[in-house]
């Protein structure tokens, strides 16, 4: 793996190639440092840009090494877009998860076991999947005639480092962990999608598709780049970064 120095210590990151790609971008994973380049960028370019941004990345430097997820307990309080939802964790019989966030609350049950901690945090993931898929319909109707598309299919699922994504035939797959960042954030992202089904790449036209409809889009994608690690390992542990 590559390296780049930080502090005086050589810290590996993962290096992805992107045809598509015109810059040097670095996100934050569960298995630490991601850094996506054009294809034919020389490495040494790579390194170069990598290291340029040593501040930044000694400011996020916790979040270079995996951790253990934060066991989730009864009565934490988890993000939930612009706000938060209280967990209740009981034992019982039968596993199961209701998340309700009209009243605050997301409750779990779990039978005693020794793996009851991952079970609840499995049971967690669920609620959030169901909710998810509610909000993201919602928000796909309210946003696709202003883009002026709709997706054929919406499913939600955990690539945890690339929050959106679409095919050529319509079908729009969305993170269900957008619903613990803030609202405009997980806008921001539908409306990226569902932009690509009107212009499948980058271009110029696609970002003033995007601008139209968001004008103040590039806060949101720069909350994304900025804590992607956060988003990628919640809930649990560290609070939620402020809001653009």
């Amino acid at each position: 793996m590559p390296e780049v120095m930080l502090g005086g210590q050589a810290v590996p990151y993962t290096l992805v190639r992107n045809a598509r790609s015109r810059h040097v971008r670095m996100t934050f994973t569960p298995e630490g440092l991601r850094v996506s380049a054009p294809t034919r960028l020389p490495q040494a370019e790579v390194d170069r840009a990598v290291a340029s941004k040593e501040r930044w990345l000694l400011r996020h430097h916790d979040l270079l090494a995996p951790a253990a997820p934060a066991p989730l307990v009864d009565g934490m309080a988890l993000p939930f877009l612009d706000g938060e939802v209280e967990l209740g964790v009981r034992v019982a019989g039968r596993a199961s998860v209701a998340f309700r966030p009209d009243e605050g609350r997301i409750a779990v049950a779990v039978p005693a076991s020794a793996d009851a901690p991952a079970r609840v945090r499995d049971l967690v993931e669920r609620g959030y999947r169901s909710v998810a898929r509610d909000w993201f319909a919602r928000a796909c109707a309210h946003f696709g005639p202003q883009v002026g598309a709709q997706p054929t299919s919406i499913s939600v699922r955990d690539p945890r480092t690339r929050w959106g994504s679409c095919s050529a035939r319509g079908s729009v797959s969305l993170s269900w962990r957008l619903m613990m960042a803030p609202a405009r954030v997980a806008e921001y992202v539908v409306v990226h999608e569902l932009a690509h089904l009107v212009h499948l790449d980058h271009s110029r036209d696609f970002w003033s598709l995007v601008a139209r409809v968001l004008p103040d889009h590039g806060t949101d994608a720069a909350w994304l780049r900025e804590h992607g690690g956060w988003l990628s390992r919640a809930p649990g542990g560290a609070p939620r970064p402020p809001a653009p």
